[in-house]
């Protein structure tokens, strides 16, 4: 097919998490060039609708966005430093939140196995079960805690290291500064500026077909700039 697209790989449904799959046709013009989910295209409809977006509309939703992300970080640059740290330690503060609530989850399940196993040894001592069926049930129990323990070990790293995350949103204000007047897109400033494009599914409304899109920047997440105007389609 020649060129790839200038957003192959950069576009993700909003209901699975896979990419969309690009859909041309040598005979076709850009604008019939379009997206679908790539759980949809290889598994139909019944395990996640289309997400169907033609190119275009990105590009277009896409350049407008970061024309006024980029504008309002040169213009305010001190209120869209503090903008981003305080969404970004929102997004933290959610995580761990979720976190703790897990590494307790799984502190505790661990807790109650060291009973359970207890208790199947002393059952099997006193003759109650076979020794054959304590081993099977401890090799079940142990194995769970040994999950349990590898994600509890995980969840501690996050814990101890999500905090100490810094934002780089000096690296995002040095590619506003490169990129003083951005007119048009291409791969090269997609890629510099955008970590992913996430698609949801169109609906009707007042009879009119919209379909929603979030930009996800690189170094700074997905942002809600005052008086941005809806992403629609």
């Amino acid at each position: 097919m020649g060129e790839m697209s200038i957003l192959s790989g950069m576009v993700y449904c909003a209901d699975c998490g896979q990419k969309l799959y690009q859909v041309r046709s040598r005979d076709w013009e850009h604008d019939k060039e379009h997206f679908v989910c790539a759980t949809y295209r290889k598994k139909g409809k019944h395990e996640c609708p289309s997400h169907q977006i033609r190119n275009v509309v990105i590009e277009q939703l896409l350049l407008a966005d970061l024309q006024q992300v980029t504008a309002f970080a040169r213009e305010h640059e001190a209120e869209f430093v503090e903008m981003v740290t305080k969404s970004k330690t929102r997004e933290i503060d959610r995580s761990l939140r979720e976190c703790r609530k897990e590494y307790e989850q799984a502190k505790a399940r661990i807790s109650k196995l060291d009973t359970i196993v207890q208790r199947l040894y002393e059952d099997n001592i006193e003759g109650k079960i076979s020794d054959e069926r304590f081993a099977k049930m401890t090799a079940t129990y142990d194995a769970e805690q040994k999950q349990l323990e590898s994600r509890v070990a995980e969840l501690q790293d996050f814990l101890d290291e999500a905090k100490e995350k810094s934002l780089n949103t000096e690296y995002f204000l040095s590619l506003v500064r490169k990129y003083t007047d951005i007119k048009e897109l291409d791969a090269e400033i997609i890629r510099e500026f955008v970590e992913r494009i996430i698609v949801f599914q169109a609906e009707k409304v007042d009879g009119r077909r919209q379909q929603h899109i979030q930009i996800v920047y690189n170094y700074i997440g997905a942002l809600d700039i005052p008086s941005k105007t809806e992403k629609t389609a």
